[in-house]
């Protein structure tokens, strides 16, 4: 009998588990891979509906300058890929609506939009995102 009862209970928590929503680093973790693959589908309105109404890049860039950016960048170099050779995200321990990433860029295809210093290494890149509701939005991204 208690081996039926156990897995009976067994069953009933992985029914229990496939039924629940998604934590918020499953979906901070979506938010990044979806942004990834808007960048892959040259997709500017997609990325843009990504970022948070107070984005700022290195500081001093804004959402303007990233629809400028990716349009010049989508049109002139029909060539460009950015490539993530490695990425890790967290939830933030002390503020539950901030997440954090990091991640190793390449950029190919693009070898002109590039000093020649800059040619053959990634870039590391840091982003922070802020949680609106169940949606992940990118609020500052910075890179060396």
């Amino acid at each position: 009998m208690p081996r039926k009862l156990y897995l009976c209970l067994l069953c009933v928590i992985c029914l229990l588990g496939g039924c629940s929503s998604d934590s918020s680093q499953d979906q901070l973790n979506d938010a990044v891979r979806q942004l990834q693959r808007n960048l892959d589908e040259r997709a500017t309105s997609a990325v843009l509906a990504q970022l948070h109404e107070d984005f700022r890049a290195q500081g001093e860039y804004d959402r303007d300058w990233v629809r400028r950016t990716l349009a010049q960048v989508f049109v002139q170099q029909p060539r460009v890929r950015f490539i993530t050779l490695g990425r890790s995200s967290r939830v933030d321990r002390n503020y539950a609506d901030v997440g954090h990433s990091r991640a190793e860029l390449a950029l190919t295809g693009g070898d002109d939009l590039l000093p020649e210093r800059r040619r053959n290494r990634p870039y590391s890149v840091s982003l922070e995102w802020r949680r609106e509701g169940d949606t992940w939005k990118l609020a500052r991204l910075d890179w060396r």
